[in-house]
């Protein structure tokens, strides 16, 4: 058995400084759509300090549960990632409004959330199983791409397309961490590239979402008003920002300030200094959360600590390219930051796991 260590504090105290932040940034941009619709300016807020509760006590959990427990329990895992898929497919409806969420009175769960750290351990356990035959099609690449893709597609059908993509690239980019050989590799980008324009074209609003990535400039009012107003806040922000709370483009111009485009807030009242240091928060998380992998005892506890955290960070990256018109725009929240309780719940259990795999390092 490895040494057992003390957990990073680092790692740690990254997700923390984050989640507060996000509280505050979550009251400060939602304050008045929060008071102009449930008539109280802490409905958002009290929502989300309800998740950031719940989500410490996860993490302290999944910090003090030992990881290589789950490395063989297969069942488990296998029984884990059916749930999530069947309560995805209970959204899935031919007919009537679409819905992401499933409502448990107080708190609203989006079981996709839970499919991502879920899918990271099955990839994770079975690649681990199968260390020597990474590149065989039928026993390794052929089952993963079952998987994965089923997953995926159970989110694009919800509709979510941005968290399906997040899935896929991670997933992929954990298959060549594993040792999948590069033409394999680009073959499958290359089918998914694909995949990826079909699926565009299937909605009309993906279409003008793309137009107006291609365009910005164009239909300043229609398609592209939400990433213009973005594109004002952090204009409007400028290097030292406008201050906390004094932002003006969450006053009923910027659409949902809380959740997708917090990040635009945080340009516009805090400026590209506060926009700055959060880009060096994740930053910080990419590298203690390599750190962590890298050191892991075992194969297992290497790719499950490189998977949870790409996860994160590929959705940071993916949130923050959309906020600044640099990817079109998609429904993906800002980890630890955007309103959301099961984004942050599950942000902070997989940090947790993470931990736990710090602590067993050589």
């Amino acid at each position: 058995m490895s040494r057992k260590l003390a957990f990073d504090r680092i790692l740690f105290s990254i997700p923390v400084v984050l989640s507060l932040f996000g509280i505050v940034m979550v009251y400060s941009s939602s304050a008045v759509i929060s008071m102009e619709r449930y008539g109280s300016p802490s409905h958002y807020l009290g929502k989300q300090l309800a998740a950031l509760g719940a989500g410490f006590a996860l993490m302290l959990l999944a910090m003090h549960f030992d990881y290589r427990r789950l490395r063989s329990r297969w069942f488990i895992l296998g029984s884990l990632l059916s749930v999530a898929a069947l309560l995805m497919l209970a959204l899935v409806t031919p007919s009537g409004p679409v819905r992401r969420w499933i409502s448990l009175g107080f708190f609203s769960f989006q079981p996709s959330e839970l499919a991502k750290p879920v899918l990271v351990l099955f990839l994770a356990a079975f690649l681990d199983k199968r260390a020597e035959e990474i590149n065989d099609w039928r026993r390794t690449l052929l089952p993963c791409a079952i998987v994965v893709g089923a997953i995926a597609f159970l989110v694009y059908l919800q509709p979510d397309l941005g968290t399906a993509a997040a899935i896929c690239l991670s997933a992929g980019i954990l298959l060549y961490l594993a040792g999948l050989k590069l033409q394999y590799l680009a073959a499958a980008g290359a089918l998914g590239f694909i995949g990826l324009i079909v699926m565009i074209f299937q909605a009309n609003y993906r279409v003008q979402r793309l137009m107006a990535f291609l365009h910005p400039s164009e239909d300043r009012l229609g398609a592209n008003y939400q990433i213009q107003q973005s594109f004002l806040s952090f204009g409007s922000g400028g290097i030292h920002g406008m201050n906390l709370g004094e932002g003006r483009q969450k006053l009923f111009f910027l659409p949902e300030p809380h959740t997708d485009f917090i990040y635009a807030v945080i340009g516009e009242e805090l400026g590209l200094l506060g926009a700055s240091l959060v880009v060096l928060m994740f930053a910080f998380l990419l590298w203690r959360g390599i750190r962590a992998a890298l050191r892991a005892p075992d194969r297992f506890g290497y790719l499950l600590g490189m998977g949870l955290t790409l996860f994160l960070v590929v959705q940071a990256a993916l949130n923050m390219g959309m906020v600044l018109g640099l990817l079109p725009t998609k429904g993906l929240p800002l980890p630890f930051i955007s309103y959301g309780g099961s984004s942050l719940l599950i942000g902070l259990l997989s940090v947790g796991v993470i931990l736990n795999i710090s602590q067993h390092s050589n």
